[in-house]
């Protein structure tokens, strides 16, 4: 039976929802292409009329699941001032990135932090996805920084922002297991921090 356009594009959509949570909770390398396939209830065979092998499947995975994450984050807004338009907030990515409940559903989140080391272990198109989508969250994090920043200090803030962000879910992840309340702590600190980096006022 000859599968529509459509259906092809829901089974696509499948394949990235199912691998993009799988990678996010057991890693890249800890799971098959069949974990894919099962999680998605689809056969190898449509899994390859899409990707061209683990590899690119992995890196439009994390491309989709940065993207879908992501929108979450750019559609909380604030008023603009008169006549200007919204804008994003720099507390919302401290609280979209520091939560304890993102923190602990190892499914949730930002792939950034998940496959933080991991990608180091994989292929160039997967490296390429996560670059693009640490560019894409600095400049984010760098539209939020006060406006008179000269624009090299204010890309050097933001990626110190997206590192310490990144940096601090990735460990308090792996501490929450033995010492939940250091865990929290992390994320605390790391925020307080944040605030008053560079004479930030928090927006």
């Amino acid at each position: 039976m000859k599968v529509t356009k459509e259906q092809a594009q829901q089974n696509r959509l499948a394949l990235l929802e199912a691998a993009g949570q799988l990678f996010k909770q057991h890693g890249i390398d800890g799971v098959g292409v069949a974990d894919v396939c099962r999680q998605a209830g689809l056969t190898h065979g449509a899994l390859y009329k899409h990707f061209t092998d683990k590899q690119d499947l992995a890196a439009q995975a994390f491309a989709h699941a940065f993207q879908q994450g992501y929108a979450q984050v750019t559609q909380s807004t604030r008023p603009g001032l008169a006549g200007a338009a919204p804008q994003r907030s720099f507390a919302t990515y401290l609280d979209r990135y520091l939560s304890r409940k993102v923190r602990d559903d190892m499914a949730k989140g930002c792939p950034l932090v998940s496959t933080a080391c991991e990608t180091a272990r994989q292929g160039e198109a997967v490296s390429r996805s996560y670059a693009d989508a640490f560019m894409a969250l600095r400049a984010g994090v760098a539209a939020t920084l006060p406006e008179d920043t000269a624009p090299a200090e204010r890309e050097a803030l933001a990626s110190t922002v997206v590192a310490a962000l990144v940096g601090a879910m990735a460990i308090s992840r792996g501490m929450a297991k033995a010492d939940r309340a250091e865990a929290d702590a992390v994320l605390a600190q790391v925020r307080g921090v944040l605030e008053s980096l560079g004479g930030l006022a928090v927006r």
